[in-house]
């Protein structure tokens, strides 16, 4: 059955999705110019690392990158002759969208290996399930045989696209691999964070889960749940709507997670303390957001930075 809708209703769907693209764009400027100066004083003139390559390339692609999205939603040309340029820019939208996603997956296995003190079984564990997310995500993507239910005046108006119901079920099932890795990584940083918190005797959970990161992962499963849920209950112009949303989302917190990872009054909290044994915070002192747990020894810090 043809999916059919009114000049009204397109425009409306239009009107939320290009809004769906600009908010996120804002907030990606607002944070670059807002973090400029700790990028330069934590990240410029320092030796390039593993870490600090994935972080340039996680802020500066989500920058840079979203623009030619712009250009493709806010593009309302009809004329045949622009059309390959149109194509170019939808392929474009769903390349960049796998690739900032990687980059994401990248650095949150390596915070995660580091937290775990480049544990083997953990970083085997993370590789095998991102494999099979991996894999199934493309068998998904490219083995489907998608039908075409879009009514002509959705399937061509400009440069944005209507997605069809099959295809956009079988996106969601790609995205939902994606989901599967957020929640494995989620429930690592929180069973390390239930583990610190035991061997500290310190009642103040919350605080320890907000330092160790386990919130701002909460946050981006929720946020790629929404995003499955524009594929499979959405209209067509609205079907993966919130991709732009996630991907901007999950840079700024993974980048955020960095800026803590090297800021010297977080890093290492414990530097009055002499005898190599974990340090409690006590009930006094201000809470801060960390990536790093409070309770974590001299040498386990020093093998966290090694790899972070």
């Amino acid at each position: 059955m043809s999916e059919t809708a009114t000049d009204a209703q397109i425009q409306e769907a239009l009107i939320l999705s290009r809004i769906l693209i600009l908010v996120p764009f804002t907030v990606l400027v607002y944070e670059y110019l807002l973090t400029l100066e700790r990028e330069v004083s934590m990240f410029w003139g320092i030796r390039l690392t593993w870490a600090s390559f994935f972080f340039y390339l996680n802020r500066y692609t989500s920058l840079f990158g979203t623009l030619p999205i712009l250009i493709q939603y806010y593009s309302t040309t009809t004329d045949p002759r622009k059309q390959p340029v149109c194509r170019i820019l939808r392929g474009y939208h769903q390349y960049f969208a796998l690739l900032s996603q990687v980059v994401v997956a990248a650095m949150l296995i390596m915070r995660t290996f580091a937290l775990y003190q480049r544990s083997k079984p953990i970083m085997a564990f993370m590789l095998v399930v991102t494999f099979g997310v991996f894999v199934s995500a493309l068998v998904i993507l490219f083995s489907g045989n998608d039908i075409d239910t879009l009514a002509p005046n959705i399937a061509a108006f400009g440069c944005p696209e209507g997605t069809s119901r099959a295809k956009s079920l079988r996106l969601a099932g790609a995205w939902s691999g994606m989901l599967v890795f957020d929640i494995m990584i989620f429930f690592l940083t929180l069973a390390r964070a239930f583990k610190m918190n035991a061997a500290a005797r310190r009642g103040d959970l919350l605080t320890l889960l907000v330092r160790d990161g386990s919130i701002y992962f909460g946050l981006i499963v929720l946020i790629n749940a929404c995003n499955i849920g524009t594929y499979t209950m959405s209209g067509p112009f609205l079907r993966g709507g919130a991709t732009t949303v996630t991907n901007a989302a999950s840079s700024v917190m993974i980048s955020r997670l960095m800026f803590n990872i090297r800021d010297p009054e977080l890093r290492r909290p414990h530097s009055n303390n002499t005898s190599g044994t974990a340090r409690r915070l006590s009930s006094t002192e201000e809470p801060v957001i960390s990536t790093v747990s409070p309770y974590l020894t001299e040498e386990e810090y020093t093998q966290f930075e090694d790899v972070m």
